[in-house]
């Protein structure tokens, strides 16, 4: 087990669920806060797009395509739309940075530019998964990065820094840092915390494994935003058999609640399976996620890469209907209005297309190769070959298409 920063052999037992309750100011918003807070960021919009473009009629063009597109892709129209306050910043979605800050700024300026160009320098991209490393403790059923797994590492902490100091410096909003375990890598993570700047917000996509208390502090302090914690199913057992590690149900809940501590926005992710996949299942999965008070649930679909390539481990029609019946039901069905917020990728890239593939995002794998997605391997380039080429390394990132319809 690896033990950089402070860490413990079994999972922290001793949380205070009280004290975590009452330090934890998240609140899911009712009807008419929704209405308040969405009126007040329409207004926010509207009066950025007029300074951008210094033009009232752009400005009310841009604003109106951006409402459409908003309503009728990202989520299930204006009067169905969960927003969730933690501490003084408003969230909508996980991919959406918080509301007010200057990073959602930036980021909507880049939503303008799809729409009318924008004169000045505004880069397309809005996120990127960038895996921090290849080692990890656990076996993970699905695992995508299952043929790199526990070799020596390929990106240095120096290299890592040079890719976050070249797409900071082109206007990316968000970066997911995952691996392998991230946390197993805590010294090098905090290091390159540390060294951003603060103009992106940077969540952590973890198993659990290593995210103690003090490692919890320290990402904080350091620069974290939020914690994507892998929970694929709410029965301890059966989770962790999935994960190939007797402790990993334990790890992912204490590390519920040591980002919660922190005040960090806690997404569960749940890889969906045929095994798991049921009505009652995914209700029951929703219950345990709203018991956590956690912000979002994430739901990926399995794909035949990493450590599931070459099986037939997709999901049917049927049950995509039903994930989809799922997805709109928490967050269209008022009698869920009190459920985290539920983020479906599948749902939306069957809608309008995938948003990866250099669209407003990639992947950037564990031996520094850019992927389309984590679970499209095309391994495009080397990252490190390409990230001092201008502005060849720019068009060779809006070249990435996305190779199938997974």
């Amino acid at each position: 087990m690896i033990a950089i920063y402070p860490s413990v052999k079994e999972p922290a037992a001793a949380f205070n669920q009280a004290e975590t309750d009452a330090g934890y100011d998240l609140k899911m918003l009712n009807k008419w806060q929704r209405r308040w807070v969405a009126a007040r960021v329409g207004l926010h919009i509207f009066l950025l797009a007029l300074k951008t473009y210094g033009s009232l009629k752009i400005a009310v063009r841009v604003f109106t395509e951006l409402y459409h597109y908003k309503n009728h892709n990202l989520t299930l129209g204006k009067s169905s739309s969960k927003i969730t306050r933690l501490g003084n910043k408003y969230y909508f979605h996980l991919f959406v940075p918080a509301y007010p800050s200057a990073i959602f700024d930036e980021y909507i300026k880049g939503e303008f530019n799809r729409i009318i160009p924008v004169n000045k320098k505004i880069h397309k991209l809005s996120f990127l998964f960038l895996a921090i490393t290849k080692k990890c403790p656990l076996m993970c059923e699905h695992c995508l990065e299952w043929d790199n797994l526990n070799k020596k590492e390929s990106l240095e902490v120096t290299d890592l820094k040079a890719i976050l100091k070249k797409f900071q410096g082109d206007g990316i909003a968000q970066f997911h840092l995952s691996g392998g375990e991230p946390l197993t890598r805590i010294k090098d993570l905090a290091d390159l915390l540390k060294t951003a700047d603060r103009s992106s917000e940077f969540y952590v996509v973890t198993s659990g494994f290593n995210f103690t208390p003090v490692n919890a502090a320290i990402l904080k302090q350091a620069g974290l935003t939020g914690a994507a914690i892998s929970l694929d199913h709410f029965d301890e057992e059966k989770h962790n058999a999935f994960r190939g590690f007797n402790n990993a149900f334990a790890h992912a809940k204490a590390a519920i609640f040591n980002a919660q501590r922190q005040n960090l926005v806690v997404a569960l992710n749940i890889c969906v399976t045929r095994a798991f996949i049921s009505w009652d299942n995914l209700l029951r999965y929703a219950e345990f996620a709203k018991a956590q008070k956690v912000v979002y649930i994430q739901i990926l679909e399995p794909q035949a890469v990493g450590h599931y390539k070459g099986q037939d481990v997709f999901l049917t029609k049927n049950d995509l209907e039903l994930l989809e019946k799922f997805y709109r039901t928490m967050n269209g069905d008022p009698r869920y209005k009190d459920y985290p917020i539920v983020v479906y990728h599948g749902y939306h890239q069957r809608q309008m297309g995938c948003s990866f593939g250099g669209t407003r995002g990639f992947y950037i794998d564990s031996e520094g190769y850019v992927n389309t997605c984590p679970f499209c391997h095309t391994r495009n380039f080397n990252i490190r070959d390409m990230i001092a080429e201008e502005p060849g390394f720019n068009n060779k990132v809006r070249s990435l298409t996305c190779p199938s319809a997974c």
